[in-house]
């Protein structure tokens, strides 16, 4: 088996990580604090404890799984197959064939605008939402992924149908074929009349 050629995504992609754990968690933390002030039968310890807790998670993600995670997060354009992989302590792997693409689509949210990323999404056939979505990429790249897919895609639907039409035409030759010896076997079962 060939060695996959992983290609790494940019390396902001750690800072989009961070963001969206730090609003997450900042949301949470700020609600473990506002109960600790407003909730007057909750023992204050209790949700200072749940914002000690948020804090050191929020650390944790921000200092070693955000980057961990950009470091594994990659993917593999080959001749026929997009894989994409993921994660920091356990990896995922996704492949998705060309022939099964239908259409792809590039998306920029405000941090990924502001950070210089991009998002590319693949849908396949069957699919009610995207089958694969590769991040942190430089908007050039997606751009130029998805060009070449899609010149990929168009070349196999053109190959395919120049197969398809001929298969019909062999086929139709084949019935013309039967069509001519069902008339020459009727032609010689009719019985000759001979002249008078």
């Amino acid at each position: 088996m060939n060695d996959i050629q992983w290609i790494p995504v940019e390396p902001n992609y750690k800072n989009q990580l961070r963001f969206g754990n730090t609003v997450f968690l900042g949301g949470i933390f700020i609600a473990a604090i506002a109960a600790a002030i407003w909730i007057d039968k909750l023992p204050t310890w209790i949700p200072l404890a749940i914002a000690s807790g948020i804090f050191v998670l929020w650390l944790i993600l921000f200092i070693f799984w955000a980057p961990a995670r950009c470091r594994v997060t990659s993917y593999a354009l080959e001749t026929d197959v997009v894989r994409f992989r993921l994660g920091a302590l356990w990896h995922r792997e996704t492949s998705v064939t060309h022939n099964r693409l239908q259409h792809l689509e590039i998306e920029r949210g405000p941090v990924e605008r502001m950070l210089g990323l991009s998002r590319l999404k693949l849908f396949t056939a069957g699919g009610m939402g995207s089958d694969l979505v590769i991040p942190g990429l430089a908007p050039a790249v997606s751009e130029e992924i998805r060009n070449n897919l899609i010149a990929k895609i168009r070349d196999e639907v053109l190959q395919e149908g120049s197969i398809t039409s001929s298969v019909e035409a062999a086929e139709n030759d084949s019935e013309e074929a039967s069509v001519q010896q069902d008339e020459n076997e009727q032609a010689s079962s009719s019985p000759k009349v001979k002249p008078e």
